[in-house]
C-alpha cells in the first residue's frame, strides 16, 4: 500500500507539484504547513505553519510518502500534528521541540 501510494505520488509529484498549490492540510482540513520545494530524492522541504504546529521558524524534511494531492487542492498529511513537530529540520541543528 505505502508503495503505491509512493508511486503514485512521485508519478505525481515533478509535473503537478509544481502546478498544485504548495499548502499542506491535515485530516482535519487545517493548513499545518507550506512546501518551500521538492529535493532530487521526492521529499520535500515544508515551513510548518506557527499557528497549528507551534514551529514555522525553521523548514523540515516531509516524506513524499506522508503526502497525498487533496481533492479541494493543495496537499494533504496523514501525520498528526505531534509528529509533524519531530520532523527533521533544515538544515540539522540539534532540536527538542519540547524546549526540554
Amino acid at each position: 500500500m505505502t508503495c503505491a501510494i509512493v508511486l503514485a505520488l512521485a508519478a505525481t509529484s515533478g509535473a503537478q507539484a509544481k502546478e498544485r498549490s504548495p499548502v499542506v492540510y491535515n485530516r482535519q482540513g487545517n493548513m499545518v504547513g507550506v512546501i518551500q520545494f521538492m529535493k532530487p530524492d521526492g521529499d520535500f522541504i515544508m515551513l510548518p505553519t506557527p499557528a497549528t504546529v507551534g514551529l514555522g521558524y525553521y523548514d523540515v524534511v516531509m516524506p513524499a510518502a506522508q503526502l497525498r494531492p487533496r481533492a479541494r487542492g493543495g496537499w494533504e498529511t496523514l501525520m498528526n500534528n505531534q509528529q509533524i513537530a519531530f520532523l527533521p529540520p533544515v538544515p540539522p541543528r540539534f532540536f527538542m521541540p519540547s524546549g526540554i
